[in-house]
């Protein structure tokens, strides 16, 4: 055998894959309000678009905003982490040099990630994890327990500085955004513009983007390294043994997160425009988020204990991630900018609009993982990383 060979089926996890489905459903849940419309202008300025606005829009809103917004792309985090120490440590059985494999797999990731935000969508979070990656290395050799301890820490730090935002505010009396206004013209670009004007609108985003690196990049290092201390303490390895400890977190997890997500959900949605109670919307993504993506993640280990056929439904999607996050962008590209609806459709219809475009990937992510071993983009992700073509046409096949 290929001692470069990646994970073979029968060596993956399946949970972990079905997690990582569900965390697709999520992740597309919390996307569709900027697939849709101006959402990043229109959070830099005081008025809303239409499509947000209204009773029932800003039901719908409510809605994601609360269970979905910023509980994903940490859950996300969490399986990255996780994946990185079943990555490293199967690589090191082998004996192989862990910095170059490991480095050369997060170089492919961020390329994947820049052309993704520059050519297709700036929305990209993918460009972020491979940064936070470069820096999860140098954890691999601590502790659980430490790593847990620091990524309290990073966390507590951040939940700490919002807060103190949030009073600084109070105490100069500026609450409100009257008289701000940033304009970038996505709707006239992306509606009557030509595709470099698309492309230069992606490249502007994704610098203001860059600019929130201080505040992203560290929650997303604090979620990889709880998903790290997982992996080096077996939980998924030998889920029975670690059944209290999962029911617990799941009680905790949304027991704590979801009053959290609630309250922040509404100031996102109903009090954007007070400076005050939009910084404190931000604990969505210190606080709420990550003990809502930790609930979640017990959660769904809890129901697939007794629901065996979640994991197969879920195992696909999850087993082609990458491949299913960038078909995300194209399948909504394709609906919002190409069909012409971009800031035409409002936000009552986008959970019906995920569902529609979840079960299709499901549907033809089953289909290509009966005949393939690995998703298309998992494949040149994996080829590159070894160095090593390797055979994705399933044996038998």
């Amino acid at each position: 055998m290929n001692q470069n060979q990646p994970v073979s089926f029968k060596e993956r996890i399946h949970e972990i894959d079905g997690i990582r489905g569900f965390a697709l459903l999520g992740i597309l849940m919390m996307n569709i309000m900027a697939f849709a419309g101006p959402d990043i202008e229109d959070s830099l300025n005081p008025e809303r678009s239409e499509i947000y606005t209204g009773f029932w829009n800003e039901l719908s809103l409510f809605f994601i905003n609360t269970f979905f917004t910023t509980n994903f792309f940490t859950m996300f985090s969490f399986l990255f982490g996780l994946g990185f120490f079943i990555f490293l440590s199967r690589a090191e059985q082998k004996g192989k040099n862990l910095a170059p494999l490991f480095y050369r797999r997060m170089f492919v990731l961020l390329i994947f990630g820049l052309l993704h935000g520059i050519f297709l969508w700036y929305g990209d979070i993918l460009w972020t994890y491979a940064i936070a990656g470069a820096l999860l290395f140098f954890f691999y050799r601590l502790s659980p327990k430490v790593n847990v301890i620091i990524a309290v820490l990073i966390l507590t730090m951040i939940t700490g500085l919002i807060l103190l935002g949030a009073l600084a505010l109070f105490l100069m009396g500026d609450q409100s955004m009257a008289g701000f206004a940033f304009e970038i013209g996505m709707t006239d670009a992306i509606r009557s513009g030509s595709y470099s004007e698309v492309v230069s609108m992606n490249m502007t985003l994704l610098g203001i983007s860059v600019s929130g690196m201080i505040f992203v990049v560290p929650i997303v290092l604090a979620m990889f390294l709880i998903g790290l201390s997982f992996g080096q303490m077996r939980v998924f390895e030998n889920l029975p043994a670690h059944m209290n400890m999962i029911k617990k977190l799941a009680w905790y997890g949304l027991g704590i997160g979801l009053p959290i997500k609630i309250v922040t959900g509404y100031f996102t949605t109903y009090a954007g425009d007070n400076d005050i109670y939009s910084t404190l919307g931000q604990l969505s993504s210190s606080l709420g988020g990550p003990l809502m993506s930790l609930g979640y993640v017990a959660l769904m280990l809890i129901l697939m204990k007794h629901f065996k056929g979640l994991v197969k439904v879920l195992q696909p999607v999850g087993q082609m991630a990458l491949t299913n996050y960038i078909g995300q962008t194209i399948i909504m590209l394709l609906i919002f900018y190409v069909g012409g609806l971009f800031n035409r459709v409002d936000a009552i219809y986008f959970v019906p609009i995920v569902l529609v475009v979840f079960t299709v990937q499901i549907i033809l992510s089953k289909m290509w993982m009966s005949n393939f071993s690995y998703g298309p983009l998992e494949w040149i992700w994996r080829t590159l990383t070894y160095l090593n073509v390797m055979p994705i046409k399933k044996k038998g096949v």
